[in-house]
């Protein structure tokens, strides 16, 4: 014991051994054995040793008391090691055996309770569950301060805001010194509305706290609904922002962008996931769809006039399952947007539906006539044809809370059926996958793969044309580890006419403040990642020259022309679940020389929530791009109303380009598009889905800046079919069809 105490942990192990060589029976000495290789990370060994002891416990019985508080301490020290290789389910296990031995170890209970209820990547939370924990505790001992503060934590969570207001200011009156009953209450007032109440209480925790990051940031956050820092603060409450930060909450007229949602009734509260836009009834405009966790489908019908009516019910897909991802494509080429929703996610397995579009206003559920309803643990997906048979096939990401479920690669049959092709064509990727993105890297007409795995490394799959594919991420450098990376998307940023890839990474919440301060990301695992495409077929790291080395909660992300100058722009939609986690989304505009600059507040945008499936399409038909964010948190107690940001416009020249295929698929997904006005190229190609499991505008729409003619038009048809037209007079809307004129 004296070897452990010094960190001497090679004899400390030498020591415990001899016991136990003694007296196999020397319980402490195990457990403590157990500790030293815990001290080291040795989670294996420390496992190991613990289920040793635990078994002979077991074996002895528990009637002797002593022995009944070892088992339960050893069960309770495994939990800790499951906890430390983020093995949660094993944990919550761990933990239910050792209350099973001991029901009045508040430990345990405490423990268990802080895992059913928190978000961790390979655990459902089960709040009820949490806080019936914390209030068998307070029975067992009414004074734990810790079980108060998780008591009303967790009714935080489950949306009993105010009880949970009430039990931190009676913390704060009976143990005055208590930071995070104070930082929770700060919390509370800050997202309901009083920002002095929340100002007062975060400046209590903090000297209770001194410099702690995340109060700092709530507290500053308060701050700028008030006007900013007053000048009379002391600097132990100030952070120091590096020269580009920007403030939210501080926008002024002019910006480009109106949040319109309450006006059309589109503020949906539904836990905000996915969204997609297509013209489902085909009378010319775009209509949306927005999925969530805690609400039906709402399909949101454009009538043409700048109003919108919530037609879900009557089309048939307002299911109170909700969904995660959103996906609108043509699967069948009748002429009719079909619709597939993803759900599970990490709330578990649960199968996906696919709406057949009746084209008459209504959807019938043909998941199962069809083959893809995937019950797995499903998250993002994306349609293209990787066969080019001129029939849309679907990817499918699956397994991310870690259960070793496969991906999907969906091949349409052609007959309104579907097969599961993924492991045949060296795609099934069973890591834990998130996000996933088509687009033809290389151009050499077969449509490639990446997908984002959370945790773990992603993987680009090189599509090889005859119905198979290669990993090639290590060949084409793209094999930078990425910690928590979420959604994907190809794009082509420089306009060099090919595509590059970004991945949107969700780093911590102190990372995040830290690089609010310092201006970047304060560490390689936490910052987003743009790879340029340098037409070799290699790609190289280009995220910190380009400006978008930041750390952000970046769940979701997504890409448009916002000022149509002909450079894509990209949106980081922030949602990470603690409920005091409030940062802004993120506009990062392309400035068109290879680099970007955070515009966000100066465009109008920069709400403080959790965003998650954005998405670009021109609803008012203006030829710039509006921009649908919905918006909610983990738990019920974190929604928040989803936005619509309508675009005013900046006077810049735009071409829409609708396709229509005919050999190949009716919406031309994957299609390549190339733009020529003079020296200069604009490339496209049309997506299937990315971003969080969602769908932009099928048309294309293609801001010229000021280029007041297009010499060029160049369609590449997924069918091979090339297709040229020239002379083109700038904003308008063209619906081209495949191997036909203008």
């Amino acid at each position: 014991m004296d070897a452990l105490d010094m960190n001497n942990f090679a004899d400390a192990e030498k020591a415990f051994q001899a016991c136990l060589q003694i007296d196999a029976n020397a319980h402490d000495a195990r457990m403590l054995l157990a500790r030293t290789y815990i001290r080291q990370q040795e989670f294996a060994r420390a496992e190991e040793t613990l289920q040793t002891l635990i078994k002979l416990l077991e074996s002895i019985g528990v009637r002797n008391p002593s022995h009944k508080d070892k088992l339960s301490r050893a069960y309770l020290t495994l939990a800790q090691v499951y906890s430390y290789q983020q093995r949660f389910s094993d944990s919550t296990t761990a933990l239910t055996n050792a209350l099973e031995v001991n029901p009045d170890d508040t430990e345990a209970r405490i423990r268990l309770g802080y895992f059913l209820g928190a978000p961790q990547q390979m655990l459902v939370p089960d709040l009820s569950a949490s806080k019936r924990q914390f209030e068998k505790v307070l029975e067992l001992e009414p004074n734990n301060l810790e079980a108060m503060l998780q008591l009303g934590l967790a009714e935080f969570r489950l949306g009993e805001a105010d009880k949970a207001a009430e039990r931190f200011e009676n913390i704060i009156q009976n143990y005055r010194r208590h930071s995070g009953a104070y930082y929770y209450l700060g919390v509370y007032h800050l997202r309901h509305g009083a920002p002095e109440k929340a100002v007062e209480n975060f400046k209590e925790s903090l000297r209770l706290k001194p410099r702690d990051p995340e109060t700092l940031w709530n507290l500053w956050t308060a701050y700028t609904k008030l006007g900013g820092y007053p000048a009379e603060l002391p600097e132990e409450f100030k952070i120091q922002p590096w020269e580009g930060f920007v403030t939210p909450n501080s926008v002024g007229q002019g910006s480009l962008f109106t949040n319109i949602a309450p006006d059309l009734k589109m503020d949906k509260v539904d836990g905000g996931r996915g969204s997609a836009w297509g013209d489902y009834d085909n009378d010319g405009d775009l209509d949306i769809v927005a999925v969530g966790t805690y609400q039906p489908h709402a399909l949101f019908r454009n009538n043409g006039d700048g109003t919108f009516t919530n037609t879900a019910n009557e089309a048939g897909i307002a299911d109170p399952r909700g969904g995660w991802g959103s996906l609108f494509a043509d699967y069948d080429n009748d002429g009719y947007l079909d619709l597939y929703i993803t759900r599970g996610g990490w709330s578990g397995a649960a199968e996906n539906t696919l709406y057949h579009n009746n084209g008459d206003g209504t959807f019938t559920d043909v998941t199962h006539t069809a083959g893809v309803a995937d019950p797995q643990s499903s998250f993002c997906a994306t349609w293209a044809d990787y066969d080019n048979d001129g029939y849309l096939d679907l990817y499918i990401a699956d397994g991310v809370i870690g259960d070793g479920a496969a991906n999907v690669l969906y091949r349409n049959n052609g007959d309104g059926t579907f097969t599961n092709t993924a492991e045949a064509a060296g795609v099934a990727n069973t890591g834990n996958s998130l996000g996933t993105a088509w687009g033809d890297y290389d151009k050499d007409g077969h449509i490639d793969l990446h997908v984002v795995n959370f945790g773990q490394s992603n993987v680009l799959y090189r599509n090889n044309g005859d119905g198979t594919f290669t990993d090639v991420t290590l060949s084409t450098g793209m094999n930078l580890p990425v910690t928590d990376a979420f959604v994907t998307f190809f794009l082509d940023v420089d306009n060099d006419a090919d595509l590059d890839i970004f991945i949107s990474n969700s780093g911590s919440f102190q990372a995040f403040i830290a690089g609010q301060i310092t201006g970047g990301a304060t560490h390689n695992s936490d910052r987003q990642v743009l790879y340029r495409n340098n037409g070799d077929g290699t790609f190289t790291d280009v995220t910190r020259e380009s400006g978008l080395y930041h750390a952000y909660g970046a769940m979701g992300a997504n890409f448009g022309d916002i000022n149509s100058d002909g450079y894509l722009d990209i949106y980081l939609a922030t949602g990470a679940p603690q409920m005091g986690r409030l940062e802004r989304d993120a506009l990062f505009r392309n400035n068109g020389d290879g680099t970007f600059t955070d515009a966000t507040v100066a465009l109008g945008l920069g709400n403080i929530g959790k965003g998650h499936g954005v998405t670009f399409g021109d609803v008012d038909t203006d030829g710039d791009v509006d921009i649908y964010v919905p918006v909610g948190g983990a738990f019920i107690g974190d929604q928040w109303h989803n936005l619509f940001y309508r675009n005013s416009g900046t006077g810049n020249n735009y071409l829409t380009v609708k396709l229509v295929g005919v050999k190949s698929n009716r919406d031309g997904i994957g299609a390549k598009v190339t733009l020529r006005m003079g020296d200069d190229v604009i490339y496209r190609e049309v997506s299937g889905g990315c971003g969080f499991g969602s769908t932009n505008s099928l048309a294309l729409e293609i801001g010229l800046g000021t280029h007041t003619k297009v010499d060029t038009l160049e369609i590449a048809w997924p069918s091979g079919q090339i297709d040229t037209h020239r002379n083109l007079s700038v904003n308008q809307k063209l619906v081209v069809t495949e191997g036909k004129g203008l």
